[in-house]
């Protein structure tokens, strides 16, 4: 067996915490060994339920000092880019969360960087190592739907607390906190988007300096797909509830709403996936053609899949373990990740300039 690989937490804040499953439930793939936060009293916590003794509060002096292989990085947007490239350049593996950055140029210096060092780069898109997505992921890859023609997401929920979630400046708004993984997710079912429209506003005293909490936009996708996008903070009196629909020429694909039971995530986005297809009529048949079919929705079956755990961020940690060893590219690396926040940058730039971005101009 080989050595696990030897990772530095970097940020020990609510997402951190999330993170910490894996290297708790897998020790001999993914070995927490030292943590790193600027608030030494918020590490020294982390550190003690991680069962970690070495903490820091600065990442350059754990970058010398410390033995690890990679660094798990858990800090605010605007820090992601050169915490990154800083690790990247003293030869360790990268496991970023979303947003990639706050700025498209610091998504490609990361990959950039990554590159000059021939180390990984894998960004937190945890969505995509759901059971969920990787069944939905083989239905439309078989292409049991048919083409792919209209896509839709929605996300209403109340905004973060934290001034720094939303502050445009420091990559805040619910289009980077929130939106992104969805729009991810989509892109992961029906590839690169090509051009958007979108509006991004805010209506909360908190949301300062650009950002936002509300948006909506609609997405054409290279394929000739057009998608839908509605993310909210503001819906105070509305239940919070995601929702995501796949629109094909032959089937349909749609998450029913989270109602918290069974062995799901405990950090659901998504209720169960339902699928619907096309049945085959005979064209010379009078009473087929004039039949109009009302579709029967059940459950995507996910017991093929043989995740190791229902919880995103253990799959995609193993993921990243997995990935650094072999040096296979991650599913979602820098790479292909740029091409999520270029959506989200066009976004922004739509709704500054009231017009349609190609996204090939970003």
């Amino acid at each position: 067996m080989s050595k696990p690989l030897r990772v530095g937490m970097v940020g020990a804040g609510g997402i951190a915490r999330a993170h910490m499953t894996p290297y708790l439930e897998h020790p001999d793939r993914v070995h927490l060994v030292a943590i790193c936060d600027m608030v030494e009293p918020l590490a020294q916590a982390y550190a003690k339920d991680a069962g970690v003794d070495t903490v820091y509060t600065d990442l350059d002096d754990m970058l010398r000092n410390a033995d690890i292989d990679a660094v798990d990085i858990c800090t605010g947007h605007a820090q992601h880019a050169p915490n990154a490239i800083a690790a990247a350049e003293a030869g360790k593996h990268v496991l970023v969360e979303k947003a990639m950055s706050n700025t498209l140029q610091g998504c490609r210096d990361m990959v950039e960087a990554a590159d000059k060092a021939g180390t990984t780069l894998m960004v937190s898109q945890q969505l995509r190592y759901s059971a969920d997505a990787t069944a939905v992921k083989k239905i439309v890859d078989d292409g049991k739907l048919g083409d792919i023609q209209g896509v839709r997401n929605h996300i209403i929920m109340q905004g973060p607390d934290k001034s720094w979630m939303n502050d445009g400046s420091l990559g805040g708004g619910v289009l980077l906190l929130n939106s992104i993984h969805h729009i991810d997710l989509l892109r992961y079912y029906v590839g690169n988007v090509k051009r958007v429209m979108a509006f991004c506003k805010a209506f909360q005293p908190q949301m300062v300096n650009g950002g936002e909490d509300l948006v909506t936009a609609t997405l054409e996708f290279e394929s000739g797909a057009i998608g839908d996008i509605f993310a909210s903070w503001t819906s105070y009196l509305t239940p919070e509830h995601a929702s995501y629909l796949l629109l094909g020429s032959q089937g349909t694909i749609h998450s029913g709403p989270y109602i918290g039971d069974g062995p799901r995530s405990p950090f659901p986005h998504f209720g169960t996936m339902m699928a619907a297809y096309k049945e085959e009529l005979d064209p010379n048949n009078e009473s087929d053609r004039r039949r109009r079919i009302r579709p029967s929705f059940e459950p995507i079956d996910t017991s093929w899949t043989d995740m190791p755990s229902y919880n995103y961020f253990v799959n995609e940690v193993l993921h990243f373990e997995e990935c650094c060893r072999t040096g296979n590219e991650p599913i979602t690396s820098g790479r292909d990740n740029i091409e999520s926040m270029k959506v989200a940058f066009g976004m922004f730039e739509s709704s500054r300039t009231g017009k349609a971005v190609d996204l090939d101009s970003l």
